[in-house]
């Protein structure tokens, strides 16, 4: 069952916009609701500990996360936390463990990566969330990731 589209008055839906903050398109080809299992390049802008998380992929075996050219607004950058979670319909998501990225912060060409390989039963869906900054969960910073690079498959 999907949710409805949030609307912009009158009932009428709200368009998707690409360029606005904390929005992420989770449905595309090959048709609505079903997410295929590939590998994806995007970016972060305005993060803080807590408040968004990434889009959606199919994916329950493999997962690795890349960051290259990380920076904070509010404080010096010097670590981000990276939780990767398995969604699990109707019920708790599984928190599948979290990686502390540094090297990314050590200029723009730089990357941190982190790999998870277990495998969940009862959803075949995952995304990443932002816990921490600088090893805190308190914080006013917020994080601006140049490129974000997910890979769903071992094999490359």
């Amino acid at each position: 069952m999907t949710a409805p589209a949030p609307t912009a008055g009158l009932g009428r839906p709200r368009p998707f916009n690409a360029g606005e903050e904390g929005q992420f398109q989770l449905y595309g080809s090959p048709e609505p609701g079903r997410m295929p299992p590939r590998n994806f390049t995007s970016h972060l802008s305005g993060w803080a500990p807590g408040s968004k998380e990434s889009r959606h992929w199919a994916d329950n075996d493999y997962t690795e996360i890349k960051f290259t050219g990380c920076s904070m607004v509010g404080t010096t950058g010097r670590s981000v936390g990276v939780k990767l979670w398995q969604a699990i319909p109707f019920a708790r998501d599984k928190d599948m463990g979290m990686k502390t990225f540094t090297n990314c912060f050590k200029g723009s060409t730089k990357t941190s990566r982190g790999e998870w390989s277990a495998h969940y039963t009862g959803g075949d869906n995952r995304y990443f969330t932002i816990p921490a900054l600088n090893g805190s969960i308190y914080t006013k910073a917020n994080l601006n990731v140049k490129k974000v690079y997910v890979d769903t498959t071992k094999a490359d």
